[in-house]
């Protein structure tokens, strides 16, 4: 884009370095040398309008791309959120199963200890 800027710089002062040289040495008549002057400067606009349209055209394709960019990121970004969600479901459901695990086992170790004491107490 700096390029096309630097161009179009380069183009418009040669255009009027030419055209006043081209006043400056013309040997047109007055009429014939405005017509040359309409026609430069007709010329000169149709160029830079197109320059314009090039830079336009070169800006909306970087936006494009940077939107592309923006939203591939996104997505993986997204994807990164939804799989450490996984991972933290699978683990709470891991540590879910042991905690249920040591709840029973230390319920059955209760009941055996209970068990024990009640056959004591019978038993004395």
């Amino acid at each position: 884009m700096k390029n096309s800027v630097e161009t179009l710089g380069v183009f418009l002062l040669g255009t009027a370095v030419g055209a006043a040289l081209g006043i400056l040495f013309a040997p047109e008549a007055g009429e014939e040398t405005r017509n040359a002057l309409a026609e430069t400067s007709k010329n000169s606009w149709d160029v830079i309008k197109e320059k314009v349209k090039t830079g336009e055209d070169e800006f909306n394709q970087y936006k494009d791309e940077a939107v592309d960019k923006a939203n591939d990121l996104k997505n993986q970004a997204k994807g990164k959120v939804d799989d450490y969600k996984d991972q933290a479901k699978a683990k709470a459901e891991e540590y879910k199963g042991k905690a249920e695990g040591l709840k029973d086992d230390a319920k059955a170790e209760v009941k055996d200890k209970a068990d024990d004491l009640n056959n004591k107490i019978q038993g004395a």
